[in-house]
């Protein structure tokens, strides 16, 4: 059992929310063993599940991704995986973090077009958005880095130099119109000592900036589509406590948004104003429909 984070706080206030969130169990049976992240892509959620035993960085075979209609129904889009994360949709395409390898998925089939070894600069590539058409960037939360990977006929990857670590970096979402690469961390050594904060992609040197004092096990992370709002999630502790947390990015207000603590809020997606998350500790997506 994990203990509280202690909080350092800024200026920024921690507010109550003053939105309404309904929460909804998407999955009408228990299929999942430790649903990690989620991609909405034509009315289906994709699910990258970790498998049995929930080991983020083991080599065992036994992670899947789902595709789940909405009505709660699911089939097995891919399988044989060993511990998906990250799903993040490009090109018609579902890319996944596999431990140590990105892989890529023809959504039409679930015909494998990529699988890009980064071994053995990670054993724990987690997070994935795109910086355009043909650039991916991937978190590592094992070595606290990020690796651009360069799609194309032939792949190759490289390491995102940048000033000021990210503990445990894990979240990450791009904002082509600031050049900013939005990212989080889980921390490190098992203490809740991630930052939430940005790298200015258009800088000659590129230096990791926060955005708050607070600190936590960040997870997910996403922008709005106003880009005025970073929403991100904190496992608090490991246990049925976790929270997901609006970000006003003009004014620092920092905002908790579900009332009942989630057990394992992970790699969510917004689904035209709602929230998509896994509860990963518990096996479950859930959706959260903001209402003002």
């Amino acid at each position: 059992m994990k203990q509280f984070p202690s909080l350092a706080l800024t200026a920024a206030s921690i507010l109550l929310s003053s939105h309404t969130f309904a929460q909804q169990q998407l999955n009408k049976t228990a299929f999942m063993k430790a649903p990690e992240s989620v991609a909405v892509y034509n009315n289906y959620y994709y699910i990258a599940d970790i498998g049995e035993g929930g080991d983020p960085t083991k080599k065992d075979g036994n992670g899947i991704i789902f595709r789940m209609d909405k009505k709660g129904g699911s089939t097995i889009f891919a399988q044989g995986l060993d511990a998906p994360k990250g799903a993040f949709v490009l090109h018609h395409t579902l890319f996944v973090a596999d431990v140590d390898k990105v892989k890529g998925y023809d959504l039409d089939n679930g015909k494998e077009l990529y699988n890009i070894d980064l071994a053995p600069a990670s054993i724990f590539l987690n997070d994935i958005t795109a910086l355009n058409d043909s650039t991916l960037a991937v978190s590592a939360t094992d070595v606290n880095k990020i690796f651009l990977v360069h799609l194309g006929k032939n792949p190759r990857t490289e390491e995102l130099v940048y000033t000021n670590p990210i503990n445990g970096a894990n979240g990450i979402v791009y904002d082509a119109k600031s050049k900013r690469l939005y990212v989080c961390g889980f921390g490190n050594d098992n203490k809740p000592d991630g930052q939430l904060g940005y790298i200015d992609m258009g800088a000659a040197e590129k230096t990791f900036t926060t955005l708050t004092g607070r600190l936590g096990y960040y997870d997910g992370l996403a922008l709005t589509a106003n880009r005025k709002t970073l929403i991100f999630s904190d496992w608090i502790a490991f246990e049925k406590k976790g929270v997901i947390l609006e970000l006003d990015l003009a004014s620092g207000k920092i905002t908790t948004l579900n009332k009942e603590g989630i057990a394992g809020p992970a790699d969510f997606t917004l689904d035209a104003g709602d929230i998509i998350t896994p509860e990963m500790m518990a096996g479950n997506v859930l959706k959260y429909s903001l209402k003002k």
